[in-house]
């Protein structure tokens, strides 16, 4: 019985790391809204167009959404790219491997459709960890027979752990 147990612990453990571990299809973007004159614009709702653009400031666009936030007393506007109103593309579908990519932020004080341009950045680190749901997959085996994990290469590795706790990594055909 407590070998059960032990298998049912370690397939619960191995299955929370899975459901745990999917990138959520969004990100966080921050800004502090203010009308024309410089003065932040307060407890008010004001919308954004993003666009998510690939290549170089005016490569094709991949994604783009219309959000909308209300900002705070201190004109602080908080979104989820990626949860808005999409307009074009699928961010779930775009190839964060085929950057660079840069995000393009347009803003419309009323919270409304008459949006201005506000700048174009590259995105760096933090978007691009979507690729690494990609990057490979784990396949969980029997007991004794270890797990298998795939490299982004598409090469698959059985990793085993013996009963002295020695781990073995051999290159296998995949699945």
């Amino acid at each position: 019985m407590k070998k059960y147990v032990s298998i049912f612990a370690a397939f619960m453990l191995l299955s929370s790391a899975y459901i745990c571990g999917q990138a959520p299809q969004s990100f966080k973007y921050q800004t502090k809204a203010k009308d024309a004159s410089g003065n932040n614009i307060i407890n008010k709702l004001v919308s954004f167009r993003m666009s998510i653009v690939q290549g170089s400031m005016s490569g094709p666009v991949s994604y783009k959404e219309i959000d909308t936030a209300t900002t705070n007393p201190f004109g602080l506007a908080t979104l989820d790219i990626g949860n808005g109103k999409a307009i074009s593309g699928n961010m779930a579908a775009i190839n964060w491997s085929n950057g660079p990519y840069f995000i393009k932020i347009e803003f419309d004080p009323n919270g409304g459709n008459n949006f201005t341009l506000m700048g174009i950045s590259q995105m760096l680190s933090v978007p691009f960890a979507l690729y690494a749901q990609t990057a490979g997959s784990v396949d969980v085996k029997t007991p004794g027979q270890g797990i298998i994990i795939s490299s982004p290469d598409g090469n698959c590795w059985q990793i085993t752990v013996s009963n002295t706790g020695v781990i073995t990594a051999t290159a296998i055909t995949c699945p």
